[in-house]
């Protein structure tokens, strides 16, 4: 199922996190205008479409790697990636929540990749408690060649 993720997340939301958490380290909350623009548009494009939980995972990735903040700037996309995914993980114990909200933040990051993003919340989506008009849809990873595994023993 798709939702719109971000609706209830404007742009001057995402630029007052980055405030907030530049401010807590005493720094100047400075940008690149042209690369905040950028990330602007993306997520105010975003924001009207529904999108499903992998997608918008990777506006906030997109955001990221435009590199808009000077400071924070991987900290503020994956604080609002993780603001994003409450009411998914309010269902699950404190610490698999804590495990889903690391993983979305190392994804958004660019610290893992979209396979690893997608096992972690393939694991854990059957326990998502969501309504039937919030149920995360999780993008399958594409089909590839598997690897050829050998069983030979290795040699001492």
């Amino acid at each position: 199922m798709q939702k719109k993720w971000l609706h209830p997340v404007p742009w001057d939301n995402v630029l007052t996190v980055n405030k907030a958490l530049c401010q807590a380290q005493k720094l100047e909350p400075l940008s690149r205008p042209v690369d905040l623009e950028k990330a602007r548009i993306l997520w105010e494009n975003a924001m009207s479409r529904s999108l499903s939980l992998k997608e918008v995972l990777d506006v906030c990735r997109e955001c990221h790697e435009l590199a808009p903040f000077t400071f924070n700037n991987g900290n503020t996309f994956a604080a609002v990636g993780r603001t994003v995914i409450e009411e998914c993980i309010r269902s699950l114990p404190p610490v698999e929540g804590q495990i889903v909200q690391t993983t979305v933040s190392h994804y958004i990051a660019g610290l893992i990749g979209r396979r690893e993003l997608l096992q972690v919340l393939k694991h854990f989506e059957g326990s998502w408690k969501l309504t039937p008009t919030h149920s995360p849809e999780i993008a399958q990873p594409r089909k590839t060649a598997a690897p050829v595994l050998s069983h030979a023993q290795p040699q001492a």
